[in-house]
C-alpha cells in the first residue's frame, strides 16, 4: 500500500507536469489565433476601404470612358458631316468653275472676231462661240434690253437700223459680261480656298479630338481593367479574411473548451488522486497501528502469521490466483494510461474470475486475445505518431522557410511602399515650389513689365517737357533777339553811285549847302551817336540773360541726352531679364513636366505595391495560420512524445505480462 501511494503521487506529479504544459500550449496557441484574428479584422479593415474606393474609381472610370465613347463618335460624326458637305461644296465648285471658264473662253474667243468687224452670224460659226447665244441668253446680269439687242445681233448679224446698237456697244456688254465673269470665277476660287482651310482646320481639329478621345478610352479601359482585377482581388482578399476569421475565432471558441474541459478533467482527476492517497494513507495509518498488530497476532494462527502475505493469496486455486495477478497488472495499466479497452478487458477478466473454473481451461482465450489486439494496437499507435513527429518537424521548417521568405518579402514591400511614398511627397513638395516660383516670376515679369511701362511713359513725358522748355526758350530768345540785334547790327551805307558833271555839280553844291548847315547835320550825328550808344548798353545788358537761356537750352539737351541714355539701358536691362525669366519659366515648366509625370509614375508604381503589399500581408496571415494550425496538431504530441511512448511501452509490457499470467493459467 505504501508503494501503491508513492504510485498514485509520482503519476500526480507526471499528470501535474503534463497538465502544466498543456496549458501552456493553451496560452501560446491562443495568443497566436488572436493576433491571426486582428490582423485578419485589420486586413478587413484595409480591403473594404479599398474595395470601397476601387468600386468607386470604377464607376467614375466607366462614366468617363462613356462620355468619350459618346465625345469620339460625336466628333466622327462631324467630320463625316464635314466630309459629305464639303465634296459637294467641292463637286459645285468644279462644275460652276468648268462653267465659268467655258463661259469666258467663249466670250475670249467672240471680243476679237467682233474687233474683227464679224457679224453675229459668222461669230457663232467659231469654235467655242457656238456657247455664246446660250450665255446671253442664261445671263441673269444683263438688262433686258441689252440682252435682246445683243441676241438680236447674234440671230440677225449686224444690223443696218439706226437704233440697233452698233460693235461697239455689243463689244463692250461681252467685255463687260466676261468681267462679271472673271470676278465671279475669282469670287468663288477664293470662296473655295477659304472653305478648303477651314475645312482643313476643322478637320484637324476633330481628328485630334479623336485622337485624344481614343488614347483617353484606352488609358481609361487600361486602368478599368487593372481596378476590375484588383477588385476582384480585393474581394477574394475580403472573403478570405472574412473566413479567416471566422476559422481562428472557431478555433479559439474550440480551444477555450478544450482548456476548459482539460481544466476541470484535471480537477476532478487531482481531487481524486488527493482523495485515494489519503485513503491509502488512512489504510496504512491503521495497519500499522499496535492494536492493530495485537488484533491480527491474536486472531491469526502462528504458523500463518510466519507465512507471508503471498502464501496467504495462494490459498485459493491456482488458476484464480493468477487471473487475480493478471487483474491486478491491467489494473495498474489502466490506471496509468487509461483507455477503454482495458476497461473492457478488466471488466471481462472480472467476469472470468467470478464464474472460476466451471468455465474450462479455455476461458482466458479471448481476454488473451484481446491483449494480443491491445498490443498490435499500441504499437500502430507509436508508429502513427512516429510519422507524425516526423511529419510535424518537416511541416514546421518548411512552414518557417514559407513564414522567413514572406516576411522577408513583406519587410522589402512595406520598405519600397514607404520609399515610394517618401519620393511622392517630395516630388509633391518640389512641384509646389516650382509652381510657386513660376507664380512669382510671373509676378514678377508683371511688375517690372509695368515699371517698365511707367518709366518709359515717365521718360516720354519728360522728353516732351524738355522738347517744350527747349522750343519755349527758343521762342523767348527769339522774342530778345528781334530787340535787341537790330541795336547792335549797323546796317552799311550804300556805295557811291558813279556821277557825270552834272552830278558833280550838285554834289559840290551839295557839299557847299552841307558847310553851311553844319550845325544840323552835327546835332543828328550828335543824336545817332547817343541812340547807338544806348543799344550798346541794352544788348550788354542782354547778353547775360541770352547766355542763360543758351546755357538753359544746353543743359536741357545734355539732360534730354542723358535721359535717352538711362532709358536705352533701362530697355536693354529689361529685354535681359525678360530673356533670363523667359529661359528659367521655361526650365521651370519643362521640371514641372518631368516631375508631374514621374509623380504619376511613382503613384502607378505605388498602386503596384501596395497591392503586392496586401498580397505579402495575406501570405504572411496565412503563413501563420498555417503554423498555428501546426501547433494546434503537432504541439501536444512532441511535447509529449517521450512520456507518451514510455507510457505505450510501460502498457505493452503490462499487457503482455498479463498475457503470460493468463497464459500459464491456461496450462
Amino acid at each position: 500500500m505504501q508503494n501503491m501511494q508513492k504510485e498514485v503521487e509520482a503519476e500526480g506529479e507526471k499528470e501535474k507536469e503534463l497538465h502544466e504544459k498543456f496549458l501552456c500550449y493553451c496560452k501560446s496557441s491562443g495568443a497566436s489565433l488572436t493576433k491571426a484574428n486582428e490582423d485578419a479584422s485589420a486586413a478587413i479593415d484595409m480591403l473594404s476601404a479599398k474595395l470601397k474606393a476601387e468600386t468607386a474609381e470604377k464607376s467614375q472610370i466607366t462614366q468617363e470612358l462613356a462620355d468619350h465613347k459618346k465625345d469620339r463618335e460625336a466628333a466622327k460624326a462631324d467630320l463625316e458631316e464635314a466630309t459629305s458637305l464639303r465634296e459637294k461644296e467641292a463637286g459645285e465648285f468644279a462644275a460652276m468653275k468648268a462653267d465659268s471658264e467655258t463661259n469666258i473662253a467663249a466670250m475670249a474667243s467672240a471680243i476679237p472676231a467682233i474687233e474683227k468687224g464679224m457679224s453675229g452670224a459668222a461669230l457663232l460659226q467659231v469654235p467655242k462661240c457656238r456657247k455664246l447665244k446660250q450665255i446671253v441668253s442664261a445671263s441673269t446680269n444683263l438688262d433686258a434690253m441689252d440682252q435682246r439687242d445683243l441676241l438680236a445681233f447674234l440671230e440677225a448679224g449686224s444690223s443696218s437700223d439706226e437704233n440697233s446698237p452698233g460693235a461697239e456697244q455689243i463689244l463692250g456688254m461681252l467685255k463687260q459680261m466676261k468681267d462679271e465673269f472673271e470676278a465671279n470665277l475669282k469670287e468663288a476660287v477664293e470662296s473655295e480656298d477659304s472653305a478648303l482651310a477651314g475645312f482643313a482646320e476643322l478637320k484637324a481639329s476633330k481628328e485630334k479630338e479623336v485622337e485624344v478621345a481614343t488614347e483617353s478610352i484606352e488609358t481609361k479601359m487600361s486602368r478599368s481593367g487593372e481596378l476590375a482585377v484588383s477588385v476582384i482581388q480585393s474581394k477574394d482578399g475580403l472573403e478570405d479574411s472574412t473566413s479567416e476569421v471566422a476559422d481562428t475565432q472557431k478555433a479559439l471558441d474550440s480551444l477555450s473548451k478544450q482548456c476548459a474541459a482539460k481544466e476541470k478533467e484535471y480537477s476532478m482527476a487531482t481531487k481524486d488522486r488527493a482523495d485515494e492517497v489519503a485513503a491509502l494513507s488512512a489504510a496504512i495509518g491503521v495497519l500499522n497501528d499496535d492494536d492493530a498488530l495485537d488484533v491480527f497476532k491474536k486472531a491469526v494462527p502462528a504458523a500463518m502469521v510466519q507465512d507471508s502475505a503471498t502464501a496467504f493469496l495462494q490459498k485459493s486455486s491456482r488458476h484464480a490466483s493468477r487471473a487475480v495477478k493478471a487483474q491486478a497488472i491491467l489494473a495498474s495499466a489502466a490506471a496509468k494510461s487509461p483507455s477503454p479497452q482495458l476497461n473492457v478487458m478488466l471488466m471481462s477478466l472480472k467476469a472470468k474470475i467470478r464464474l472460476g473454473s466451471t468455465s474450462g481451461a479455455h476461458k482466458f482465450e479471448e481476454i488473451v486475445k484481446m491483449i494480443d489486439d491491445m498490443v498490435i494496437l499500441l504499437g500502430k499507435q507509436q508508429d502513427e505518431d512516429d510519422k507524425m513527429k516526423e511529419w510535424c518537424r518537416g511541416e514546421f521548417d518548411k512552414a518557417e522557410d514559407e513564414e522567413a521568405a514572406a516576411k522577408t518579402e513583406l519587410g522589402r514591400l512595406e520598405a519600397s511602399v514607404e520609399e515610394v511614398t517618401d519620393a511622392i511627397a517630395t516630388l509633391g513638395d518640389e512641384l509646389e515650389v516650382l509652381k510657386k516660383q513660376i507664380v512669382d516670376l510671373d509676378y514678377t515679369v508683371a511688375e517690372a513689365t509695368l515699371q517698365r511701362k511707367e518709366e518709359h511713359a515717365a521718360f516720354q513725358a519728360a522728353v516732351q517737357m524738355q522738347e517744350a522748355a527747349i522750343a519755349l526758350i527758343g521762342k523767348a530768345k527769339g522774342k530778345l533777339e528781334k530787340f535787341y540785334k537790330p541795336a547792335l547790327v549797323q546796317k552799311p551805307r550804300p556805295a557811291p553811285k558813279p556821277q557825270n558833271d552834272e552830278d558833280q555839280d550838285s554834289l559840290i553844291g551839295f557839299v557847299q549847302v552841307k558847310v553851311h548847315s553844319w550845325s544840323l547835320e552835327d546835332a543828328m550825328d550828335s543824336s545817332d551817336s547817343s541812340a547807338t550808344n544806348t543799344a550798346s548798353q541794352r544788348a550788354a545788358k542782354s547778353g547775360g540773360v541770352m547766355a542763360l537761356m543758351d546755357s538753359i537750352i544746353a543743359d536741357t539737351e545734355m539732360a534730354m541726352k542723358d535721359a535717352e541714355f538711362a532709358e536705352k539701358t533701362a530697355q536693354d536691362d529689361y529685354a535681359e531679364v525678360m530673356a533670363d525669366a523667359q529661359t528659367t519659366r521655361a526650365a521651370d515648366a519643362t521640371s514641372v513636366t518631368d516631375k508631374t509625370a514621374a509623380k504619376a509614375d511613382l503613384e502607378a508604381k505605388l498602386v503596384t505595391e501596395k497591392e503586392s503589399l496586401a498580397g505579402a500581408s495575406a501570405a504572411v496571415l496565412s503563413v501563420g495560420k498555417l503554423i498555428a494550425d501546426l501547433h494546434a496538431q503537432c504541439d501536444f504530441l512532441i511535447q509529449n512524445y517521450d512520456m507518451r511512448k514510455e507510457a505505450r511501452a510501460t502498457e505493452s509490457d503490462s499487457l503482455k505480462n498479463a498475457k503470460a499470467v493468463l497464459s500459464g493459467a491456461t496450462m
